[in-house]
């Protein structure tokens, strides 16, 4: 039982004597391959934790309105809370793209085809979802068939909108985001 012990005194022992702290001396080896006063020692500038990095992190994104807030429509939704009609009581939040939205809140995945095509889903509309026989959404999803006047966009996409429509701000259907009508 004793014997491990006495090993581990021994090695603990040589360590200290080759690193030179067996009698508070530290050890100085001459080495002729570094002239005196120069180092093979680099010095890096001190980095702040708070710094901005030079190039930005390579994370696909595709914007997606968020009221005031843009979400990466890939990996988040925006979730609109209040009352559907009025814009002055809503509020908005970037949630993740797999949560709920809380409190009765409507869903927004996508706002345009681009969030479509981003989300793996190339060629397919966004569209607000309208409850049957409804006149407001209650989320929005890429769909292979035609939206209609349930279509979104964004501004200056008229060209996306079929017939005499055009990208227009949604006053009841969901507000917030724009429409095809």
């Amino acid at each position: 039982m004793r014997r491990p012990a006495l090993i581990a005194l021994v090695l603990l022992a040589s360590c200290a004597d080759i690193l030179g702290i067996d009698d508070g001396t530290p050890r100085t080896y001459g080495d002729s391959s570094v002239p005196d006063g120069s180092s093979d020692a680099t010095t890096l500038p001190d980095v702040k934790a708070d710094a901005p990095l030079d190039v930005a992190p390579d994370v696909p994104n595709s914007p997606l309105p968020c009221g005031d807030a843009s979400c990466n429509a890939i990996v988040q939704a925006c979730c609109r809370t209040g009352d559907p009609i009025d814009a002055s009581g809503q509020s908005f939040a970037c949630i993740a793209g797999d949560a709920s939205c809380v409190n009765g809140g409507v869903k927004v995945t996508c706002a345009d085809s681009q969030n479509c095509t981003a989300q793996g889903h190339p060629g397919e509309e966004c569209c607000a979802i309208l409850p049957e026989g409804g006149t407001v959404a209650t989320s929005t999803a890429c769909s292979k068939t035609t939206c209609g006047t349930a279509g979104l966009c964004q501004p200056g996409d008229d060209e996306i909108c079929t017939g005499d429509a055009s990208c227009k701000p949604s006053i009841q259907t969901i507000v917030g985001w724009m429409l095809c009508k």
